[in-house]
């Protein structure tokens, strides 16, 4: 998923996580075509191949190739495909030596057997977590910003809701939009404007910490949920990102550079009340930082001004009908 917390890829655009998908899904292919030829060996006694043989031959089969070649850097940095190494390495040790007892014409002990499947099961295991990850960074994440969307959010601020609720420790959110986006897209095409959310997303999860997440709420706005932090602290550190985010060059095209400026409404994530109810209060807090002029920072509990709704926009008075003429008495004719 696209948070910094439970996800250890980069920000990723959509085709790079498909590759990752692609590579580990052939990879564990590649495992799987050996293993079914390794168990085969081990059932019928037949004679082991001169590669299993070898104390390198982890580095020799399909996998072993890919995974000691050219990998996809993003998938290489990823904290856990150490651990992809480790388990394969050592999971091929353990092949060896049941290869080296059956050309021996040896039995196989129990105890060995059953370590080579346990080692087999860590490895497929490991493989499996990096590729779950790469499937949830594609299932909840905006393919053109990097940062998760709007369905992972409501799962997300229920979570941290709920833990609220629980433990008692405070949590805010912000929502975030761009001052006068249009006239970006107007002035200098959609593409322009499509770096230029990029950027502004890329900007967001490198100034947060790790732990609060990103979410891109619709169009140019975005939603920011900051566990362990009360309104007063994320005001703090929403009012330096609107700052730093006013003062970004943000470059479009090959030469040319723009700023843009945000406002940001801010709300206490209410254990008691729906995530719904919460997120229109941050909504209310925002129109009120537009209200104020844009390029600032509105908190819904602290500044008097901030609890307005948005106008509705105003609907055409009912046209009165025509009174009907009083009817006549009923009375003799003359």
């Amino acid at each position: 998923m696209a948070d910094k917390n439970t996800r250890s890829f980069p920000l990723l655009n959509s085709e790079e996580a498909e590759i990752i998908v692609r590579e580990l899904g052939g990879g564990l292919d590649a495992h799987g075509e050996w293993a079914g030829q390794f168990r085969t060996m081990l059932v019928c006694r037949s004679k082991p191949r001169a590669a299993d043989l070898n104390p390198d031959s982890y580095k020799k089969t399909a996998f072993g190739r890919w995974y000691f070649g050219k990998v996809n850097p993003h998938l290489r940095d990823h904290p856990d495909f150490a651990a992809v190494g480790t388990n394969y390495e050592n999971m091929h040790g353990l092949a060896r030596g049941l290869a080296i007892t059956v050309k021996d014409g040896e039995d196989i002990e129990p105890d060995d057997y059953q370590a080579f499947v346990d080692s087999v099961d860590r490895f497929k295991l490991s493989i499996r977590k990096l590729l779950s990850e790469a499937f949830e960074f594609l299932r909840f994440t905006d393919p053109l910003t990097g940062v998760m969307t709007r369905t992972a959010m409501q799962s997300r601020l229920e979570g941290e809701r709920e833990r609220t609720r629980r433990d008692g420790q405070p949590c805010a959110v912000g929502m975030m939009d761009l001052d006068h986006f249009k006239k970006v897209n107007d002035t200098h095409g959609h593409q322009a404007g499509d770096q230029v959310l990029q950027s502004v997303a890329q900007y967001l999860l490198e100034h947060l910490r790790d732990y609060d997440q990103v979410f891109r709420y619709g169009g140019e706005e975005f939603v920011l949920l900051l566990p362990n932090a009360t309104v007063e602290r994320a005001k703090r550190v929403i009012d330096r990102l609107c700052r730093g985010l006013g003062r970004l060059p943000i470059k479009i095209g090959a030469r040319k550079k723009i700023q843009v400026t945000a406002s940001f409404g801010v709300a206490e994530l209410l254990p008691n009340a729906s995530v719904k109810s919460s997120v229109g209060r941050c909504d209310e807090a925002l129109y009120a930082a537009k209200a104020a002029g844009r390029n600032r920072v509105r908190v819904w509990q602290l500044d008097a001004d901030a609890p307005k709704k948005r106008a509705a926009p105003k609907k055409k008075p009912a046209a009165k009908k025509k009174s009907a003429p009083p009817k006549r008495a009923a009375g003799k004719s003359k």
